[in-house]
């Protein structure tokens, strides 16, 4: 009766223990969920009214490049001409060579080619809900995809841009990786769609069934 009782109390214990565990690791997931939608609302926030004025534009080309790994790459111009901009070249620094135009450098992206950081240009930067999608493979990598409507906030709110980080029904075309605790951008391809926005669930499920 003794053994019986120890067996059965240990085997409680090793359930209680799987129980925790599985909690855990619940608990870390929907974190790692939160702090990517985070991720993907302090992009928009770092090119959202960035070319008002010199100053706004240097703030914002920090904020942006903050949310980027320092080996960060982002594809543009696909598929007629595609150009990597970052990767090795890195993310360049404000006000210095390496964010000139030509350098490729993710800096040199977005302080010399985005709309959004335009001098003059005030615009905002929109995502409807539905078009995000994120994915946790493991605790430091995920894939991530969302749309970058720009509306331009001096012109009758009129829409000025409609592109994507990542390309829908190809999760691996928009990545995230955690840094020392962590989650920035690490790769995208940008694509460019015309409105109305494309429901990721229905490409998504479209490609499953196919």
């Amino acid at each position: 009766m003794k053994r019986n009782i120890t067996t059965t109390l240990a085997a409680v214990a090793m359930i209680a223990g799987s129980m925790t565990a599985l909690a855990q690791d619940n608990e870390s997931h929907y974190q790692d969920l939160y702090q990517l939608k985070l991720l993907h609302a302090a992009f928009h926030q770092a090119v959202s009214h960035a070319g008002t004025d010199p100053a706004t534009k240097l703030e914002h080309l920090k904020a942006v490049l903050a949310v980027w790994t320092d080996d960060g790459a982002l594809i543009t111009g696909c598929p007629e001409k595609c150009v990597t901009y970052g990767g090795a070249k890195g993310k360049g620094t404000p006000n210095t060579p390496s964010c000139d135009a030509g350098t490729f450098t993710l800096c040199d992206l977005y302080a010399n080619h985005a709309g959004a950081f335009v001098l003059g240009h005030d615009w905002v930067s929109l995502t409807p809900i539905f078009t995000e999608a994120i994915t946790v493979l493991d605790g430091d990598h995920a894939n991530i995809y969302f749309q970058c409507i720009y509306f331009d906030v001096n012109n009758n709110d009129a829409l000025k841009s409609n592109v994507s980080f990542g390309l829908p029904a190809y999760p691996d075309t928009g990545q995230a990786r955690k840094v020392n605790g962590h989650w920035l951008l690490s790769y995208g391809i940008v694509a460019t769609f015309t409105p109305p926005t494309l429901d990721v669930d229905s490409l998504l499920a479209a490609d499953t069934a196919n």
